[in-house]
């Protein structure tokens, strides 16, 4: 299911997850039980996964610390009734956009690894709109 979420490129959803790694229906009712698990949490998840991150070899450091960035995205929305839509500041220096949106944040944040010459952002962890303040 992780995979599922990290590579559905659709309307999140159980039955998107499990499409983006090539799964039947037949498994809906098994991927349901998994959101509903108390053996884990997003948090801990995230965690664990930082954990194995950090301890590889090919992170990119600067003076012995590791590298990290960040970027996120605020998307508008005309609909104020949706679920977690909020009333977001734009930091623009585009005169032509309104200095208040109301629509979803999403943000991400991610470790910097050395593969060959390139450098690839890996996520760590997301943020999206309803861990923000409004």
């Amino acid at each position: 299911m992780v995979w599922g979420i990290l590579l559905c490129n659709r309307t999140p959803a159980i039955t998107s997850y499990l499409n983006a790694v090539g799964l039947s229906d037949y498994y809906y009712g098994h991927a349901l039980h998994w959101f509903h698990a108390t053996s884990w949490s997003a948090k801990t998840l995230s965690l664990r996964w930082h954990q194995w991150l950090i301890s590889h070899e090919n992170v990119k450091r600067l003076k012995g610390q590791p590298i990290y960035v960040g970027d996120g995205i605020k998307v508008a929305f005309i609909r104020p009734k949706m679920p977690l839509v909020k009333k977001l500041h734009q930091e623009s220096g585009n005169v032509s956009k309104p200095e208040w949106i109301r629509g979803h944040y999403f943000g991400a944040f991610s470790l910097l690894l050395q593969s060959g010459d390139s450098l690839v952002a890996v996520p760590v962890t997301f943020v999206p709109s309803r861990w923000t303040s409004t």
